[in-house]
Parts: C-alpha cells; sequence; structure tokens
C-alpha cells in the first residue's frame, strides 16, 4: 500500500469517478486506474462498484476512507511540521573559518544568527583552510568561509566578495599625506609579513612575485593583531585585508589602496560537493555576505 494510491482513492470518492480524480491529481487515468487495481489486489477486495459512468463505494471502500484519510492527513502534517522546523531554524549548524577571516566577520555574524534561529545548535571552528577542507571532506563542517584558491575536486566554492589588501603603515609614517603607493613602492620600506601557513601569507607573496616586487621583510609573524602592532609601533608597512582595516578605529594605522595591479583576495563559501546545502546553511551563508556589505559600506576612511 502507497501514499499515492490513497491518494487515488480519496481523490475518486470526492469527485464521483476516475476521469476527475485523475484531473485533479494531475496524472492520466489509466496509470491512475491500474493503481487502484494494485491496491485493490493487495486489499484482496473490491473497492468500488463500477456503475458505468459512475462509481460507488463498497463495503471494503467504505471501511477503508476513513483510514486513508487518517493516514492523508498525517502525512500533510508531517510535512507541514518538517516545514516549520526548517524554516523557524531547528537544526544544527557547523562552521568553519580561516583566522584571516573570522575574527572581523563572525561575531557579529553569529550574533545575528543566534538572534534569528535561538533553536539552532551553531558551532564555529577557526582553523586553516586545509584543515578546514578535510573537515568538509570527512562531514564535520557544513560549510567554510575561505579564500580561493582551493584545490580539492571534492569541494565546491560559492563566491562571495573580492576584498583589496590595503598597504598599512603607521600614522607618523611618511605615507601619511599620500591617497595611494604604487606596488614597486613596496620595496622601499621594512615589512611586516603575515607567515605562509596562512593562504594569505601564500597570497601576498604570490602578488610581490609576479609584480616583481622584493619586499624587505623586517618580521614575520602567525597573527594579524601583531602584524597590526608592528606597524602602530613604526616597525613597517605590511598589506592587510580591507575588512582588517575597516575594524580597526584606534588610529595609530592609516590604510591606503595601492594604485596600478591592486592586491585582492576572493572570498568563498565552500562546500562537500555531494552535500546538499541546508536552511540554516544558506542562512548563515547570506548573513556573512550581509555583514561584509554593512561593514566595507560604512568604512570610508581609505581611498580608491
Amino acid at each position: 500500500m502507497e501514499i499515492h494510491q490513497l491518494q487515488y482513492f480519496v481523490a475518486i470518492v470526492e469527485t464521483g469517478g476516475f476521469s476527475r480524480a485523475a484531473e485533479r491529481c494531475n496524472v492520466a487515468q489509466p496509470s491512475l486506474s491500474q493503481q487502484i487495481i494494485k491496491l485493490e489486489q493487495e486489499l484482496g477486495r473490491p473497492l468500488f462498484d463500477r456503475l458505468g459512468r459512475s462509481v460507488a463505494l463498497t463495503e471494503t471502500g467504505h471501511a477503508l476512507l476513513p483510514r486513508a484519510r487518517r493516514i492523508l492527513a498525517e502525512v500533510q502534517e508531517v510535512e507541514r511540521g518538517l516545514l516549520k522546523d526548517i524554516e523557524s531554524g531547528q537544526g544544527r549548524l557547523a562552521v568553519g573559518a580561516i583566522p584571516t577571516i573570522a575574527p572581523f566577520l563572525l561575531p557579529q555574524v553569529i550574533e545575528q544568527f543566534s538572534q534569528r534561529f535561538p533553536g539552532a545548535e551553531l558551532s564555529v571552528h577557526e582553523d586553516f583552510t586545509e584543515n578546514l577542507i578535510v573537515g568538509l571532506i570527512a562531514g564535520k563542517l557544513d560549510v567554510g568561509i575561505m579564500s580561493l584558491p582551493i584545490q580539492h575536486k571534492q569541494i565546491v566554492a560559492e563566491n562571495l566578495f573580492s576584498e583589496p589588501l590595503l598597504v598599512a603603515s603607521p600614522r607618523n609614517h611618511e605615507l601619511i599625506n599620500r591617497s595611494e603607493i604604487t606596488t614597486r613602492e613596496l620595496s622601499n620600506f621594512p615589512f611586516i609579513a603575515i607567515n605562509e601557513i596562512h593562504c594569505l601569507g601564500e597570497q601576498i607573496q604570490s602578488f610581490c612575485i609576479q609584480q616583481s616586487v622584493e619586499i624587505d621583510i623586517v618580521c614575520h609573524t602567525s597573527q594579524l593583531v601583531t602584524v597590526q602592532n608592528c606597524v602602530a609601533l613604526g616597525l613597517g608597512i605590511s598589506l592587510v585585508p580591507q575588512m582588517l582595516a575597516a575594524r580597526d578605529h584606534s588610529g595609530d594605522i592609516i590604510y591606503r589602496m595601492v594604485s596600478g595591479v591592486v592586491p585582492e583576495r576572493k572570498i568563498v563559501a565552500a562546500y562537500h560537493s555531494g552535500r546538499i546545502q541546508s536552511f540554516l546553511t544558506r542562512e548563515f551563508v547570506g548573513l556573512v555576505r550581509e555583514e561584509h556589505e554593512k561593514l566595507i559600506g560604512a568604512e570610508k576612511r581609505w581611498s580608491g
């Protein structure tokens, strides 16, 4: 006995015939008739007396009708309940993010997400790209917020936004009165570099190689906050993400665009190619986009 057979049975009763029931169920009449015959064979008794152009319920049909309606009503309640739970944010969501993104976007996104979906169980994991990919492949993470390139055939990436890298210099630096700095001028000043264990470090290094710029690295660090502190103390300049600049209201650092070829990174939402994105996943990614637009749209402290 199958649900669609019960749906056809009830439709015949309510419309008064096989042809009208087929129209209501949007199915060919021979297919509907065949399913009713299969149902009758399974029950071992006829459900209808065929009376020419009309039909009448047999005693078996009368006995089945309230049960069929109850079963269909329960199925509809299950469907409505599932949809209600999904749209109310019931469920779990595991998010990964790289360290050069997480501190600047995720706290605000987590706050908004928790307010919108108080019934959701959210877990956030900050880690390097390669570890987040392992989590996505293993099914431990639903989505990863990271930057390109991602080289794994089982990972698909949804573009979120492109982010320029800005020149960060101390407030009393000779660049204070400059609205921009050229790429080649990066080699004229001591440089504070983020370590290549971060994809951001690799991206900056690749950019300098492509532009034939030999930067004078005086400090390697694995933390962007250390980069900020070193720059603020006048130890050198650096290239930093725009979102970092947007969150920095200390006034100790000046941020400027690079003229000419602008270094940038592409931020994406990464998923396992074999998984269907859940409602909560789509909502979280949407909030990431919104928070970035809000953050960058509100900040005009750099040129370009």
